[in-house]
């Protein structure tokens, strides 16, 4: 079995982390949007319901799983481009694609240390609460704050690139990229 990702396909630890950190973002942004949805007193709402601390929890599986994918990511061959691909698009995807991977450790990092310096817990269910990295210091929230807008921005717009490049692939290409990574064997 094929445990590490090589020339000819991904292996079936990064498939499955592909899909897990996909899954948990759409979570994630799932509960950000209900508890921002809800009536004047969201924040007194999801603090009641629970919705912050599955989100932290979301958020720390995240930020663990996403450490190994980066390593993974540097470490790894990634495998020859299905089809015959433009080098300038294999050059950007591949970019697109490590940056994404390291957007993934950073963002959760900022988010925890954010809170450290504005003085809150990341509390996860059951009342268990992450070290606080700092101490508190508006100031240091404040830039973390605009850096970590910066970020969010940078990697909605890499997602979107993500996205577009899986759907071009896959509908006007007809290539099989997507489902080799959706874990089926493609040929070159």
């Amino acid at each position: 079995m094929q445990w590490r990702d090589n020339g000819l396909g991904f292996s079936p630890v990064t498939i499955v982390l592909h899909w897990m950190v996909a899954a948990l973002l759409v979570a994630i942004l799932g509960l950000e949007i209900a508890m921002a949805a809800g009536p004047e007193r969201a924040a007194d709402m999801a603090a009641d319901t629970g919705l912050a601390e599955v989100q932290n929890l979301l958020g720390l599986v995240l930020f663990l799983v996403s450490i190994y994918r980066f390593y993974a990511r540097i470490t790894s061959f990634h495998p020859l481009p299905v089809g015959t691909p433009n080098p300038v698009e294999v050059i950007v995807s591949r970019s697109v694609a490590a940056a994404l991977a390291l957007a993934m450790v950073l963002l959760p990092a900022a988010v925890w240390l954010s809170r450290a310096a504005g003085g809150e817990a990341v509390v996860l269910p059951g009342g268990h609460a992450l070290p606080r990295l700092i101490d508190p210091a508006p100031g240091l929230k404040a830039l973390v704050d605009t850096l970590f807008a910066i970020g969010g921005t940078a990697f909605l717009a890499g997602l979107a690139l993500h996205l577009f490049g899986a759907w071009k692939n896959h509908v006007v290409l007809k290539t099989p990229a997507v489902q080799r990574m959706l874990g089926k064997h493609v040929e070159l």
